[in-house]
């Protein structure tokens, strides 16, 4: 039973992860199609829910699948285990850690493997019965809640015990409604959940949540969830707006903000009106467009081209020499340089082997020079060649029909190892030995000193051993010639002697051949790459040490380099090699963000990150029209790795840029600061962006309170400050960004109205857990407003379900002038620290002025 449990684990992890690529496809395809109509975005995700369900897949040239089977199913049992993801460049980095920790140890009764896997195969059915416990719990609750709902018509129904509309049922659906909704929101919420109805989203949901139920542990499929909940949201608002005027869109928006409002979780699937995505779901009410033709067609072709290269695997290779036999076979070793032709009984053996291979997975990457190669000539000519990269027979690569593959048959690598050793092919491959961990002390002692490589011989030579070191490689010059390389041939090798060869860059293979001859005959050997020691090498004595200071040049100097073009080209050049830390933990990371606007309320986003590998200059482009390009975000970042998944921020910077931009020069960076002093009676701060602009914010405080001084930046790169009541802290001044960024938009404002103005604070009004409540406008301008209110958010996480996390509350006053800055100031402050005088006192005296 555990043993069917576990392959059937493997099973749904290799589906999870084959998804997961369609998945990543459709979340930037969701970008492409914003102009489309949005049953397509919902389609794009019945794609991945036919991918998990599917039993069985087929084969096509045009897969943009890595693998088909990541988890090998005979990884239990395999004696080097190892992951096949596709892509030769992970599998390099991460299968050395997994052969290591879950190889079984000699004399073992058991592998590692087949304790661990069923012990997660039985954390797997545990989370799926508890999902599936959770849905019946919500399903009888709700069924309860709805008992006593009085019928209005048709399969209407409403009660005084439901918080909001909602669709409830699956064979015989029924709209619910709360007593208490206002008669004019009624029209559209009903036209909102038949729609629902119409489009069978009643069906639709509930399997979505199935599949999450049996794909729980991974991430993605929760993100995919939360938003095809949304976009069957927004497909249902579509077809319900789609004939209606200007005004009953109006309408219909009001509608959404209303039901809202009270946001407890009814269930599992349940579809209630105002659940997710409100925001965006109101921007795009109100700005609907219908879809042009070609929308509509380039909808469809995207989702008939993601299902013939996502819904398919990759085509493997398939050895057939009934036609077409194998005629020779040559086995080549380029460490010595030396070749062996086969036999005919081992010709027979190799046309066996590979009519019976399987285990292939498709990679992107060539590898290094090939230690070995085993090369079949064929009878019409053409020939098959397998290369060997590594020197424990792990990595065997091969190309078919123009694609490289990574061969995963240990058994076939192990028989390529073996011909390539000319040993029995039934010997296993050999365990690391003396010679190794003598290789593991040269390469410590390696240096690069002046343009010379230079190693000591370790004093502990492998017991009995006489030791033989060849160095040699080839180099390629500028102008083209090249030459092969070989150092200290006639070199008499003492233990604990220093030795020195030149380096040039343009030496391309660099490599020390490590041999040791034993009484007994037997022979160990050790490649050392020095191609790739050489450059860590160069590169470490190139950057520079991290610290605060350095830290922060280099994030200053990167965000000043950033330079954009009028076709959507951007440059960003970095001042010099990344700082290294001492421990290695604390690496660079760069992402950049645009925001893109056709129309008042309404924007897309994009985003680029970028990691430590990337050096000198990054280049890139954005995607979008850049026509509609409203604003631009650049970040950078030295994270720490605490462990156990925990970063922390060591440094950090960043640029706002708005339209309109500057073109074709670097945009320059200042460091954001905040400078507090008094003047006239008021306390005065005077903000610096890093763009170089400053805006002025005026207060008069209440006797006892001060600003203090010192500031920290917050993740927006914006200075955030403290409010002091006799020296302790009570309170913070915290900029964000508006709702909105474009002027039309903020035009709209009715700034003396006491409601919250969606296009200002839409960033935390519209959250599900965080908002503004009793907000009261003390005074206002055309452009801007001051109003004291009362923040309230939900502390997340301290109970088991977001349902019953409490929620805590403080008082706040509001300032924007979307005119002065692209900022609203939230004077934030704790309970019981000003009276409700206090509060509207403050609130009168601020004033917002460009700097």
């Amino acid at each position: 039973m555990a043993e069917w449990l576990a392959n059937v684990f493997i099973e749904f992890v290799n589906r999870s992860i084959a998804a997961s690529w369609l998945v990543l496809a459709v979340l930037v395809l969701r970008l492409l199609l914003r102009k489309g109509p949005r049953w397509a975005s919902v389609l794009l995700w019945g794609l991945v829910a036919f991918r998990l369900v599917c039993p069985f897949t087929l084969e096509s040239a045009l897969s943009l699948l890595p693998s088909r089977e990541t988890v090998p199913d005979n990884i239990m049992l395999s004696p080097a285990p190892a992951l096949n993801s596709g892509m030769a460049a992970v599998d390099q980095v991460v299968n050395p850690i997994v052969t290591e920790s879950f190889a079984p140890a000699p004399g073992a009764s058991a592998n590692p493997l087949q304790v661990l896997i069923p012990l997660m195969a039985l954390v797997w059915a545990a989370g799926i019965f508890v999902l599936c416990l959770y849905t019946l719990v919500s399903w009888l609750r709700l069924r309860r809640r709805v008992a006593e709902a009085v019928p209005v018509r048709d399969n209407i129904f409403e009660s005084e015990r439901v918080p909001t509309p909602f669709v409830f049922g699956i064979a015989r659906p029924r709209i619910y409604l709360p007593a208490a909704l206002p008669e004019a929101a009624r029209g559209p919420v009903i036209a909102h959940e038949e729609a629902h109805i119409a489009r069978r989203d009643h069906w639709w949901k509930p399997l979505g949540f199935a599949l999450l139920a049996f794909y729980w542990f991974n991430p993605l499929m929760w993100a995919a969830y939360i938003l095809f909940c949304r976009d069957i949201e927004l497909a249902c608002d579509e077809r319900v707006v789609r004939d209606m005027a200007p005004g009953q869109r109006a309408d219909y928006s009001q509608a959404l903000l209303e039901c809202s409002a009270d946001r407890r979780a009814l269930g599992a699937c349940p579809l209630a009106f105002g659940e997710v995505g409100v925001k965006a779901r109101v921007k795009a009410a109100l700005h609907y467009k219908k879809p042009a033709f070609w929308a509509v067609a380039g909808a469809l072709v995207l989702c008939a081209v993601m299902a013939v290269v996502f819904l398919t695997d990759p085509l493997t290779p398939r050895y057939d020499f009934s036609e077409n036999a194998i005629v020779s076979a040559t086995v080549w070793d380029y460490a010595e340089p030396s070749e062996r032709e086969l036999n005919t009984s081992q010709l027979d053996e190799l046309t066996g082997r590979l009519e019976g291979l399987q285990g292939l997975s498709r990679t992107s990457e060539e590898g290094f020079t090939p230690l070995y190669a085993l090369v079949a000539e064929l009878e019409d000519g053409t020939s098959l060649t397998f290369n060997g990269y590594s020197d424990d027979g792990s990595q065997v690569r091969t190309e078919y029909k123009g694609r490289l593959w990574q061969v995963t048959d240990e058994e076939f690598c192990a028989y390529l190892y073996n011909q390539w050793q000319e040993g029995d092919t039934a010997e296993a491959i050999p365990e690391p030995g003396p010679l190794d961990e003598y290789a593991d002390a040269l390469i410590d002692t390696l240096e690069l000193k002046d343009d010379q490589i230079l190693f000591t011989l370790p004093e502990e030579v492998p017991e009995g051993a006489q030791l033989t070191i060849q160095i040699s490689g080839r180099a390629v010059y500028e102008d083209g010639f090249s030459q092969s390389l070989h150092f200290l041939e006639d070199t008499d090798w003492t233990p604990g002697e220093q030795y020195s060869i030149p380096y040039d860059p343009a030496y391309t293979l660099l490599s020390m051949f490590l041999y040791a001859d034993y009484p007994d005959g037997t022979q160990e050997e050790h490649i050392i790459s020095l191609n790739r020691l050489i450059e860590a090498l160069v590169y470490a004595q190139s950057a520079p040490a991290l610290t605060p200071e350095v830290a922060d040049k280099f994030i200053a100097d990167t965000l000043a380099s950033f330079t954009m073009s009028a076709n959507g080209r951007y440059n960003i050049t970095l001042p010099g090699p990344v700082p290294l830390s001492e421990d290695g933990k604390t690496t660079l990371s760069i992402t950049l963000n645009a925001t893109y606007s056709d129309g008042p309320g309404t924007y897309s986003t994009e985003s680029h990150e970028f990691g430590p590998e990337y050096g000198g200059a990054i280049l890139g482009g954005f995607s979008g029209d850049m026509d509609t390009l409203v604003s631009v975000s650049l970040n950078a970042f030295f994270m720490t790795d605490e462990g156990e998944n925990r970063q922390s921020i060591y440094a950090r910077g960043g640029i706002e840029l708005n339209a309109p931009f500057t073109f074709g020069e670097p945009v320059g960076y200042s460091e954001p600061m905040a400078t507090v002093y008094e003047e006239g009676g008021a306390t005065k701060v005077l903000y610096t962006f890093s763009d170089g602009s400053e805006a002025l914010v005026s207060m008069v405080l209440p006797t006892g309170f001060t600003v203090q001084g010192d500031t920290t930046i917050d993740e927006a790169g914006i200075p955030v400050l403290g409010l002091l009541q006799n020296g302790q802290q009570v309170g913070a001044i915290h900029l964000c960004g508006l709702g909105a960024t474009d002027e039309p938009t903020l035009a709209t404002v009715d700034t003396a109205a006491d409601s919250v103005p969606m296009q200002i604070f839409a960033n935390m009004a519209l959250s599900n857990h965080a908002g503004f409540e009793d907000y009261h406008v003390v005074q206002s301008s055309d452009t801007g407003a001051v109003a004291t209110a009362r923040y309230v958010w939900q502390e997340l996480g301290t109970t088991d379900a977001a349902v019953t996390d409490p929620w805590s509350s403080r008082d706040c006053v509001l300032a924007y002038d979307w005119q002065v800055l692209p900022y609203f100031a939230e004077f934030a402050f704790s309970d019981g620290a000003l009276s409700a005088q206090q509060l509207s006192a403050l609130a009168e005296s601020i004033e917002l002025s460009i700097g």
